[in-house]
């Protein structure tokens, strides 16, 4: 089993390393092609949101900007990959900064394109910077970068050291345009405090986007409702999904041991801060904090759905016959499971009927033989209104430093770089890398801009509140109330000690 899901992994790279020299594969980006014309359009859904990327969007109304020639300077710490990564086929946060030369792939042309056509708006030269050393150590010694993009948490970490500046109300940037994001603002926002967003820039937030994929072969073997359907009508819930986990889970091989070469009803993430509880409770339409005029932000629990959540997951994701999750796989094949990929090429041999993982997955998928499909987080019943995916808490934001040159030159040139990415690079990732080359029917589509139009940002995640911890241990210790109900005071401390930290580094 372990040889066969190396090599096809091998195999996959080798795959993705030829289609990046691909003849006819061409993309947005180069300031000729009209929006429309960079993907394949769904169909609209009835819903407040937009059933896709509103490509509609004026361009923002800036001055005539013009630096000589002079450099853009982004600083950012991403590039440095582990050595014994084998996640070559992925998408790393700085394939969507940069690029260096037209290789035919599509990301790669629209991201060089894009960053050509922003030089050429302002007459200057964007220049990236990667280096160990975090951002914030070289701006207090007075590095003039105009601006940063590191993972969110490690900015986070630094507000307080008076790096970064507020980004709400900063020269020319429209936080809650949709080539930024509104998900984050409210959901990390403290009074008017905004010092990290993600944008359309750096599409690491839409990569690492949390949902399930489900087999349809499995599925229709098994004479089970599609879960499509079930969207569609309301009725994608827990109890719904467990019910469908409980049905397919067997031991294929015979040998009475449940292990990598049998059938399980669900694959699920045992990463810590990353498991299956935590999807599963932000898909429940719970937060950890909430918005608070005087105190900026407070906790925001419900004892009473947070220990239901546990209640209803435990019984089936905790039973080693039916689910198995990437920790386990990790331990079974003696690797850590970030580095080499035995999780998700279980799902492409045909081994679970359901996988929790990100949008950055389908790489893998791409060469599976059996079709699938991808549905959002079950909701925690039919009374919930909304559909809720967890964003990573890890994944790329920009920040601005307090040490910047001009605020004009940064302001604009970032509004400009976000506005532009959201008709050049997002097409090019989100219309046809994956909306044309990875899914295979259009209710994968529609279920996408579903998933795309409910992505949740948290202010306990980003921030190191403790939060994850306790939830983690609720989940381990089976008690909501002992493990975070009963810490609340504690909890509250946290969250008002970052407030605080925010509020400090904007006097």
């Amino acid at each position: 089993m372990k040889k066969r899901l190396l090599f096809l992994f091998a195999l996959f790279v080798a795959l993705t390393a030829a289609s990046c020299g691909s003849a006819g594969e061409t993309g947005p980006g180069t300031g000729t092609d009209s929006p429309s014309s960079t993907g394949r359009e769904s169909e609209p859904r009835e819903s407040a949101e937009p059933a896709s990327p509103a490509y509609d969007i004026p361009e923002p109304e800036l001055p005539e900007l013009d630096y000589g020639g002079a450099d853009f300077t982004v600083y950012t710490c991403f590039g440095k990959r582990p050595e014994d990564s084998e996640d070559a086929s992925l998408f790393p946060p700085e394939r969507f900064l940069f690029s260096e030369g037209l290789t035919g792939e599509v990301v790669n042309d629209s991201v060089l394109n894009r960053n050509l056509q922003v030089e050429q708006k302002f007459n200057l030269k964007i220049k990236v910077i990667q280096n160990d050393t975090e951002a914030d150590v070289l701006i207090i010694a007075g590095e003039p970068f105009d601006a940063v993009v590191n993972q969110s948490t490690t900015l986070s970490e630094t507000i307080y050291t008076g790096a970064f500046q507020n980004m709400n109300g900063f020269p020319y940037l429209s936080l809650n345009a949709e080539y930024w994001s509104p998900r984050c603002v409210e959901g990390t926002i403290v009074d008017d405090l905004v010092y990290i967003m993600p944008c359309d820039i750096v599409l690491d937030h839409l990569a690492n986007t949390g949902f399930l994929y489900f087999n349809k072969r499995i599925l229709a073997e098994n004479d089970l409702e599609s879960p499509y359907d079930m969207v569609k009508e309301n009725r994608w819930t827990l109890d719904a999904f467990l019910g469908m986990v409980r049905s397919v889970h067997r031991d294929l091989n015979g040998d009475g041991i449940m292990d990598m070469e049998d059938l399980y009803g669900a694959l699920v993430n045992g990463d810590w801060r990353m498991g299956a509880f935590f999807q599963f409770y932000f898909g429940a339409g719970q937060t950890y904090t909430k918005v608070d005029e005087d105190q900026g932000r407070v906790l925001a629990f419900n004892p009473e759905i947070g220990q239901g959540i546990i209640d209803m997951l435990s019984e089936t994701l905790q039973d080693k016959t039916i689910c198995l999750d990437s920790v386990k796989i990790g331990d079974m094949t003696g690797t850590f499971h970030w580095t080499t990929p035995y999780y998700p090429l279980m799902f492409v041999e045909g081994h679970g009927l359901f996988i929790q993982d990100e949008l950055t997955a389908m790489d893998y998928f791409r060469e599976m033989e059996d079709d699938f499909g991808i549905v959002p987080n079950p909701k925690y019943n039919t009374d919930q209104k909304e559909y809720y995916q967890r964003v990573r808490p890890y994944v790329a934001m920009f920040a601005i430093p307090t040490t910047i040159p001009d605020e004009e030159k940064t302001g604009a040139v970032l509004e400009y770089w976000a506005w532009l990415s959201h008709y050049t690079t997002l097409p090019a990732y989100y219309e046809i890398t994956i909306k044309q080359k990875r899914v295979r029917d259009e209710e994968t589509i529609e279920m996408l801009d579903t998933i795309r139009n409910s992505q949740v940002f948290e202010f306990g995640d980003i921030y190191y509140t403790h939060i994850p911890h306790y939830m983690s241990d609720a989940w381990a210790f089976q008690s909501f109330a002992n493990r975070v109900t009963s810490n609340q005071k504690f909890l509250t401390k946290r969250v008002a000690r970052y407030v605080k930290v925010l509020r400090q580094a904007a006097e």
